[in-house]
């Protein structure tokens, strides 16, 4: 059979399984509209905060004992700040009194009424005198200051730091403590502007490599095993590599399709990016040609389609534990190496560079992907050609 026949019988498998077709085009069309629509988000930027003051259990307070710098600290956060938003502040002037206004700003962070407490400790407007004083006989300590935040929200835990230092540098100008000192003001690089679709945008880079690699794993993950005159045709003339070859061919046909809705549907909706939108849809195919190479490894693995769709959820479910957007992919040198043999992390890596910092295509990325799939493509095709089919 020629080559052409395969594709054409190919694409008349694909017409006829219309799960698979909504899977494909409506699931990724019904995401963008909901993310479109919703206007707002981005990474955590702005905190509530809850302010618990040890100071007042210092007994020993240089200079006067009106020197309450714990109050100026509480002003700054409640009247000058632009990162922070003030919700409450209490003095604890004893240990008990600490615990419980401990446990009270505790029960307002697990509610999500607050996003931080923060805490300031004993002595510290002793050692905010200490360290504006002049006398060479005082002896100067940093003041420290702790805060609390939930853990579960990744991005104010990266964020809330660069934020701190507002509160801290408007505090240090108020307190005199200027010396050796530079204010940096806040703020978010390769943000994406207010005026854009912030939701959309910032969601792209994790939402869109899920989306192309999943559904294009689906989309050729029963290509092999669940053709029912497949093991009919080796009875002709038709080598096993035709076979793979056209359903490579056909599958990334409706892989562009499919990434041709997305991208008109993410430009339609109020797509950022700062690089070439080129580029961008570069790596969308890239992102799909890898979820059609590795579908075609799962089916062609599978002796039934029940094994295919416990694969397909398996190799799922591996993309995303280490494609390096949940956990850090340097936290170990065994995942460092996992991650780097997955294409997730190189298409969501690319997907932000482009969009959000204006980079141009990455060409070792591009080439590493490339190469990954061509692996899951030829392991595909050795497995098929030395398996079994009953005719």
């Amino acid at each position: 059979m020629q080559l052409g026949g395969l594709i054409k019988k190919e694409f008349g498998r694909i017409r006829s399984d219309s799960r698979t077709l909504i899977l494909l085009f409506f699931i990724p069309l019904m995401l963008i509209i909901i993310f479109g629509l919703t206007t707002g988000g981005g990474p955590t930027k702005f905190f509530t905060a809850a302010i618990i003051t040890r100071d007042s259990m210092s007994c020993e307070i240089t200079n006067s004992t009106d020197a309450t710098h714990d109050a100026v600290f509480i002003s700054v956060v409640r009247d000058d700040c632009s990162q922070f938003g003030y919700y409450s502040h209490y003095n604890s002037t004893t240990e008990d009194e600490y615990i419980k206004h401990y446990n009270i700003a505790l029960s307002l962070l697990k509610n999500d009424i607050i996003d931080a407490i923060i805490i300031l400790p004993e002595n510290f407007t002793e050692s905010i005198e200490n360290a504006t004083s002049d006398d060479p006989l005082v002896e100067s300590v940093n003041p420290s200051i702790q805060y609390i935040i939930d853990g579960t929200d990744a991005s104010a835990v990266k964020a809330i730091e660069l934020a701190l230092q507002e509160p801290i540098a408007l505090f240090r100008v108020k307190t005199g403590m200027t010396e050796n000192f530079t204010i940096m003001v806040p703020m978010l690089e390769y943000s994406v502007p207010f005026w854009e679709s912030q939701m959309l945008n910032f969601a792209l880079s994790m939402m869109l490599p899920l989306i192309i690699i999943g559904t294009t794993m689906n989309l050729t993950s029963l290509s092999i095993v669940s053709e029912g005159p497949l093991p009919r045709m080796m009875l002709t003339p038709t080598a096993k590599n035709e076979i793979i070859l056209s359903k490579l061919i056909a599958n990334s046909v409706i892989m562009v399709l499919q990434s041709i809705e997305i991208f008109v549907m993410t430009t339609f909706f109020g797509l950022y990016s700062l690089g070439s939108l080129f580029d961008f849809f570069i790596t969308m195919l890239l992102t799909g040609f890898s979820g059609v190479c590795i579908g075609l490894f799962i089916s062609s693995l599978a002796t039934t389609e029940q094994v295919a769709n416990q694969l397909y959820l398996m190799f799922l479910i591996v993309l995303l534990v280490f494609s390096g957007m949940f956990m850090d992919k340097e936290i170990s040198p065994a995942m460092t190496f996992i991650t780097n043999l997955l294409p997730l992390v190189y298409s969501s890596e690319m997907f932000v560079n482009i969009s959000l910092k204006g980079l141009p295509l990455n060409i070792h990325s591009a080439l590493m992907m490339i190469i990954i799939s061509s692996m899951f493509l030829i392991l595909a095709y050795m497995i098929y050609r030395f398996k079994k089919v009953e005719v």
